[in-house]
């Protein structure tokens, strides 16, 4: 639903006599008048500045009870003062006197500093139930990351509290039509409510007003390319209420906003030019490169990891010149980036940072598409005081990640040479990359680039690896833009501490058209419940509680802890090319405690029911009779040895009934060849599962419940791209989370 020009005149005026009253919150019968004009319903109301201008005429309108409450910018809650009565509507005086008597009530709660109160609001009395459910408060806030943010949930004078202790605010990215609306309504435990005492249509009505209120928060916001001119900062309809004659009408409202700014630039779309020489250059410059083999430095590094790669178009610069040996090959110390002999796409530079506004000043030939800026910034400035700096020195079109990053990888294949700018030798840091690597990760934290290298070394998966820092030109969108496309890229990881002004609102929206998995973890974590005890409910929820719902509304996979995200980023790479038809689910373990735990953690997968024919099978393979084939997780007991165990998977992962198979190994089991030696024997449970994995195009996990000693046994698999986890419940659950999201089109 769109908002037509009349109402956006009729919002305008409104705002214009609110900020020309040096206002930047709307009084009550304002909000009344802004929500009418998009079309929702508001009880009748009157104001007036002074009792004395209360007339007969103004109450005939009005029915047997009436609300009356004062009007006050400076008071929050104003019935805890008084400030909001239900009286009989009797003669014109006796309503005066309970508006004289009521300010004087809410004037004796203050000793100094006393509020201005601007008059009183006269408003119908809305018989209705508050039963839970009749009374739901919808709003709006603008997050300065992601933009306007709708709230939908319980209502009154306790939804404050129920966002602390009870549940937390429904949130939704706006603009949404009607239809979606109403989809997001039926997503909410109330709508059984109404469903089954037979008035769902309640549901089609808290989904217009969703609608209408998404539209205008929406319009009013720098989303929007209209370019508003007033921003809307919090709105609060608590609440809207399912009258007794089966109206939705809004009792009680606040609203505050800001002028637009003119100058403010309104959020920038994902920008890709220039991105491309990041990772594959023609020609890099390292700047910072000492001459002195035994001088630790970062230059250096960088300078031996592009030189390993056996790229030719590597230049290195000093500002005193010379030459030096880089591993095997001796070259010229350039004393600027000028002084090289051809154009370099890619400078990476690793002087000192107070240097950095120099070597952009100084470059007038040879200048590069692309920088990475490794240094923090100088000590003695703050950031925005470097941000404007550089600016003022950057040659037009030249992009930027960092400053204060690692830079950038990117695996050399048939195409690209490859980069490697993360200045930590390679016998402290492994990262290879192979045919099989599938999977970007792009993170703020160069520590955690680390961290997640090293976990994963042995593995492989990562073709390119971008630790981005502070973002002072390339944003998080830019990145994902990029590489979503790319054919040989089938994840995106993302590790993110926070998003600049407009930019989560951007990454949504490139989110949600990408049909690749984005897997994230954001640290800063917000505790909603303090946010709760904010002086209006607009602020009910915390920072992650509306990036968990840019995810979901996105199709992100946003995981709460660190140990899953490193689980799922396995599980995601390994199984990228396996298929999943639904979510019908079996296990072979090898000990009971670990059938029962991996029941517990099946999360959205369903246990398949085995076919017949698999049970004979399965029946056939029972020599000791000791394992109920009819169940779908198969304890195949410690008794089993390697060959038996792998014809007990390969027959369930056979069936069709099975969309996907976790297997569990405890392998201390005498009869199995976990050891040292014996598990590199052709028939061994670790080879004989490589060949299964790559024979069947269904997901399979692995969990080997084991220490030191079985290390050889767990790499076998692992090298045979199997997604193998220390224990039942991580496999289940990296499994649950791959299935779900490959499934997720058909809930």
């Amino acid at each position: 639903m769109n908002i037509s020009i009349g109402s956006i005149s009729i919002i305008n005026d409104i705002l214009d006599n609110a900020y020309e009253n040096g206002r930047k919150t709307l009084y009550e019968h304002e909000v009344y008048m802004l929500l009418k004009s998009i079309g929702l319903d508001v009880p009748k109301f009157v104001f007036v500045k002074d009792s004395n201008e209360l007339t007969e005429k103004m109450l005939e309108k009005f029915g047997h009870d009436i609300v009356v409450k004062i009007v006050s910018s400076d008071i929050s809650h104003k019935q805890k003062l008084g400030g909001v009565k239900v009286v009989k509507n009797q003669e014109t005086l006796y309503v005066g006197y309970v508006l004289d008597k009521m300010k004087k009530e809410v004037l004796s709660h203050f000793d100094e500093d006393k509020p201005k109160i601007e008059g009183f609001l006269i408003v119908e009395f809305v018989p209705h139930t508050q039963s839970i459910g009749y009374e739901v408060l919808i709003g709006g806030k603008d997050d300065s990351s992601f933009g306007p943010v709708i709230t939908f949930t319980k209502g009154g004078d306790d939804a404050e509290f129920f966002a602390k202790y009870y549940d937390p605010a429904n949130l939704f990215l706006p603009p949404f039509s009607y239809k979606k609306a109403l989809e997001l309504v039926n997503d909410l435990n109330i709508c059984h409510k109404f469903k089954e005492i037979g008035h769902e249509e309640y549901l089609g009505l808290m989904a217009k007003a969703a609608s209408l209120i998404s539209s205008f928060a929406f319009h009013y916001s720098y989303a929007c390319k209209e370019k508003p001119k007033y921003i809307i900062k919090a709105l609060d309809i608590n609440p809207f209420v399912i009258t007794k004659d089966n109206r939705f009408i809004a009792v009680d409202g606040f609203a505050q906003f800001e002028k637009a700014d003119a100058m403010k630039e309104t959020m920038k779309e994902a920008n890709v030019t220039n991105i491309e020489p990041f990772f594959n250059p023609k020609g890099i410059a390292v700047i910072g490169v000492s001459a002195n083999p035994d001088k630790h430095s970062m230059g250096r590094e960088i300078a031996k990891l592009l030189h390993d790669l056996g790229r030719e178009d590597i230049y290195f610069v000093n500002n005193k010149g010379g030459k030096t040996v880089i591993g095997d090959k001796e070259y010229v110390l350039y004393k600027s980036i000028d002084e090289i002999p051809v154009h370099t796409e890619l400078a990476v530079y690793v002087a000192k940072a107070k240097y950095v506004f120099s070597f952009f000043e100084d470059m007038k030939t040879n200048i590069p598409k692309s920088v990475v800026l490794i240094p923090g910034i100088p000590s003695d400035m703050k950031y925005a005081e470097f941000k404007e700096n550089l600016s003022k020195v950057l040659p037009e079109d030249i992009r930027i990640i960092g400053p204060n990053c690692m830079g950038v990888f990117y695996g050399n294949d048939e195409v690209n040479q490859g980069v490697n700018t993360l200045f930590i030798d390679e016998e402290r840091l492994e990262l290879n990359t192979c045919e099989d690597s599938n999977t970007v990760f792009l993170t703020q934290s160069g520590g955690m680039a680390l961290t997640l290298i090293d976990k994963f070394s042995h593995l492989k998966i990562f073709k390119s690896v971008v630790s981005f820092g502070n973002k002072y030109d390339v944003k998080i969108v830019d990145l994902i833009k990029y590489f979503a496309p790319k054919d040989d890229i089938s994840n995106i990881a993302l590790y993110v501490e926070g998003f600049d002004e407009g930019e989560g609102r951007k990454f949504y929206e490139l989110a949600k058209d990408i049909d690749k998995p984005i897997i994230i973890y954001k640290s800063g974590k917000t505790d909603a419940g303090a946010k709760a005890a904010a002086s209006h409910t607009a602020a009910m929820s915390g920072d992650y509680d509306v990036f968990k719902a840019v995810c979901e509304q996105a199709g992100v996979i946003l995981i709460d802890d660190i140990k899953t995200y490193y689980d799922c980023i396995k599980a995601f790479s390994l199984l990228a090319d396996k298929k999943v038809n639904g979510r019908k689910v079996a296990g072979v373990v090898n000990a009971g405690f670990e059938a029962t735990i991996a029941a517990d953690e099946l999360g959205n997968l369903e246990l398949a029911t085995l076919s017949d024919e698999t049970k004979e099978k399965l029946e056939q393979l029972n020599y000791h009779g000791l394992i109920d084939t009819s169940s779908s997780i198969i304890d195949v007991t410690p008794m089993t040895e390697d060959v038996l165990y792998a014809k007990y998977i390969e027959t369930i992962i056979q069936d069709d009934a099975v969309d996907a198979l976790f297997v569990s190994i405890v392998p201390h089991a005498n009869d199995l060849r976990a050891l040292p030696n014996a598990c590199y024997e052709d028939d061994s449970l670790a080879n004989t599962l490589v060949r299964l994995v790559k024979k069947y195009n269904k997901p399979i996990t692995v969990s080997v419940n084991a220490g030191k000693f079985y290390r050889e046994f767990i790499s076998i698999m692992e090298e045979g791209k199997i997604a193998v986890y220390s224990d039942i419940r991580s496999s289940v659950k990296a499994l649950d989370t791959f299935v779900s999201y490959n499934t997720r089109d058909l809930q």
